[in-house]
């Protein structure tokens, strides 16, 4: 493995873009039209149901017809960015690395939850195939090369920047040499029924910051960078010279009103990139056109530059493109690194100045115009209070200061919530049994609510309320004090699904005006994440990995890597899945599930993940040391493959396989890659999907203290992750 210092200095450049938008189906032309002014707002003939009267949105304009035409909208449109922006980056033809060590890290609202929509209608179990956002990334992936992790991550609409900051954290620990980052979503009736209930959708054109603004427009994209260290790219779009993250811990669909946690994303961004605000030649603001988000940033913003407001321009893309969700925030970044390029001060569309709200804010308007700029921020800001900032430079800038390493981290903390093992002393007690776990045991509110504030979690989901038990467990393991400070990275395979069900069964069975406002914010993957960073106050990032059954550890995988490089010294990991009829059905179509395959049981599992340096600070008892960390991924040539170099030739390997395919593939990537031992908790926990790999970890840290292992966790789309666990 290549070896790169944690905390290195070595700045992360963008080496190549690929952007899709209702603008162009180049990121040039997207380019070249936002500098006319155009706006890419009309009718939207891909959404699955009519839109509801007066309402209008954006959509991409049409792929070449020979472009994959029997693949579904968001894998077609995805493939096509990722190509272009390997392309561009000069990678056409093959990769500048081993193809293991390049990583795939995209961030979605939705997923393939059009392929919900079909199912719904025509109940054909066989549309459920690519659905989660795993299998989007397998598909989208097909013959372009990468072998390394493949993570999809949630944090609403600030999904694709959220990506790119975690993957310069790969970057910058040394574990991937190529990262390819950003975002997608597709046009939905989901999303658009959703937002539009919550009365969030304009009617008028999107006019952010202004006076009388009503609402965004709802839209789609799909924005793709590849991201490399410094030495290692063959061209550079603009350098990534700093970012930030942090959480409200406000509302679940409002912003905080003075803009706290935007803010707290916006000065680490600049602290990270060495700069002051002054510096700065363009923000790229998330402008939503909505009331309160608009009015909210503004607050930030005005306190971020201060007596500096008035020289600082500021754009809302948004206003062209509309509001592309998950893939809004790189789309936007991709945009402001060719203002860096080119010198050009965008104009923001709609915009007349006796119509802005904030005088204080010099909001660019009427036609786009040289200027001079060295720093631009971009501001994403979703759903839940998940903020992301992200600060581009000019190529030749100074490098950054390196930020201190904290080192090693380790686990000061075990939550576990199962079936008839409700806390960490009942579940040690179940695996030391060995007794094979009872499918007809089931997992209610009365079991745990005594974990939670039972008033407030009436109306989350299931798998929103045992994520919660699971974490509340876990804190109290690591006798954390009340008001701790701490980041939020969780995993889900399936998130909200009931929820989600009866919202989605609704929208088609009434049409879209129909649809529940609660059950949209509710079902949402991020949900947990964002009500977790509610129930402790969390200020720091708080995001999910989903859709795939290696979410759990890649969630530490993730975390740990955050806390070696020195972003962060305390991480909450969680994974959790509730269980669902329509979930369990797909899998007895797909013939994984029941006699020969697995059983499914809902639970969560949680971890809290410290530095040592912060253990050894509050006299935390260090349970484990998290080791090194791999995720593969390579199904054309066989999933032991993958299993295989992910473990490593581990002396002691803690599998996943679960009665499918999938034990087959551990057990001849163990074999023949020659690990040691193998451990397989499976029989006696159960079927539990991205809380599987956690699990296995907690299982073996309660029951068998002091051994040194590596959990392994295996999804059917291709992807191998591992994890080490030290003695502490």
């Amino acid at each position: 493995m290549r070896n790169v210092a944690s905390g290195s200095g070595s700045d992360i450049h963008i080496a190549g873009v690929g952007l899709v938008t209702p603008l162009g189906l180049c990121a040039q032309k997207t380019w070249r039209n936002v500098l006319a002014g155009q706006c890419g707002i009309g009718p939207m003939p891909s959404l699955e149901s009519p839109l509801p009267p007066g309402k209008d949105g954006g959509e991409c304009p049409p792929l070449p017809e020979d472009f994959f035409p029997d693949r579904p909208r968001e894998v077609r449109y995805l493939q096509y960015a990722i190509h272009a922006a390997l392309a561009d980056a000069g990678y056409a033809e093959s990769l500048p690395c081993e193809p293991e060590r390049a990583e795939v890290l995209l961030g979605t609202t939705l997923h393939g939850m059009r392929a919900g929509g079909r199912f719904l209608r025509s109940r054909d179990f066989a549309e459920l195939r690519t659905f989660l956002a795993g299998h989007t990334l397998e598909r989208a992936l097909h013959l372009l090369g990468p072998q390394g992790g493949r993570v999809t991550t949630c944090s609403a609409c600030s999904s694709s920047l959220g990506s790119i900051a975690l993957g310069v954290t790969l970057l910058k620990t040394g574990r991937a040499d190529l990262v390819i980052a950003g975002g997608y979503d597709a046009v939905s009736e989901y999303a658009y029924a959703g937002f539009n209930a919550l009365r969030l959708v304009s009617e008028p054109p999107l006019r952010p910051f202004t006076r009388g603004r009503v609402g965004m427009k709802l839209s789609e994209s799909y924005a793709i960078v590849i991201l490399q260290r410094a030495e290692d790219a063959k061209r550079t779009v603009a350098v990534i010279s700093g970012w930030g993250e942090s959480a409200d811990a406000h509302h679940l669909t409002q912003p905080h009103p003075t803009g706290e946690g935007a803010l707290a994303a916006m000065k680490q961004a600049l602290g990270r990139a060495g700069i002051e605000p002054k510096d700065l030649g363009l923000i790229a603001a998330h402008a939503t056109g909505t009331p309160d988000n608009d009015s909210s940033e503004a607050a930030a913003l005005t306190r971020l530059l201060g007596d500096d407001a008035m020289s600082v321009p500021i754009v809302g893309f948004k206003s062209h493109l509309g509001h592309t969700l998950g893939g809004a925030g790189a789309a936007e970044l991709i945009l402001s690194a060719f203002a860096l390029r080119d010198q050009i001060v965008p104009a923001t569309a709609n915009v007349e100045p006796a119509q802005i709200e904030f005088p204080q804010l010099r909001i660019t308007h009427g036609d786009s115009r040289p200027g001079v700029i060295r720093h631009t921020l971009n501001t994403s800001l979703g759903f839940g209070g998940a903020n992301t900032c992200v600060v581009l430079s000019r190529v030749g800038r100074a490098t950054a200061k390196p930020q201190a390493a904290n080192g090693q981290a380790v686990i000061t903390g075990i939550g576990v919530l199962l079936p008839g093992a409700v806390g960490n002393e009942a579940f040690a007690a179940r695996v030391r049994s060995g007794e094979r776990f009872d499918p007809s045991r089931t997992l209610g509110d009365a079991d745990y609510e005594h974990l939670l504030n039972a008033r407030r979690i009436r109306r989350m989901s299931a798998y929103v309320k045992l994520t919660l038990a699971a974490v509340s467990i876990a804190c109290a393991h690591a006798k954390l004090e009340p008001g701790f400070s701490a980041a939020g990275i969780l995993g889900t395979m399936h998130g909200s699904a009931a929820y989600s069900d009866e919202y989605y069964s609704q929208v088609v069975r009434e049409g879209m005006t129909a649809a529940n406002p609660m059950l949209f914010a509710e079902g949402v993957p991020n949900a947990a994440a964002a009500q977790l960073s509610l129930m402790l106050g969390l200020k720091q990032a708080c995001q999910t990995i989903i859709g795939t059954r290696t979410a759990g550890l890649d969630a530490l995988r993730l975390a740990a890597l955050r806390v070696e490089e020195g972003s962060c010294d305390r991480i909450i990991v969680s994974a959790g899945e509730e269980s669902h009829g329509t979930v369990n059905d797909a899998y007895d179509h797909c013939g994984l599930r029941g006699e020969g395959g697995f059983m499914n049981v809902p639970g969560a599992v949680a971890l809290i993940v410290e530095s040592r340096e912060a253990a050894v600070a509050r006299g935390a008892k260090v349970y484990a040391r998290i080791g090194e960390s791999r995720s593969i991924s390579d199904l054309s040539i066989g999933m032991f493959r993958s299993a295989g170099i992910a473990t490593g030739g581990a002396s002691h390997v803690v599998g996943s396989g679960n009665g499918t395919d999938l034990e087959l593939y551990e057990r001849v990537a163990l074999k023949k890659w020659g690990s040691g031992n193998a451990r397989n908790f499976y029989p006696v926990l159960g079927e539990l999907f991205s809380a599987q790999g956690l699990a296995s970890i907690a299982a073996m840290l309660m029951t068998e203290p002091g051994t040194e292992f590596t959990a392994l966790c295996t999804d059917l789309t291709g992807v191998a992750t591992s994890v080490w666990i030290h003695p502490s």
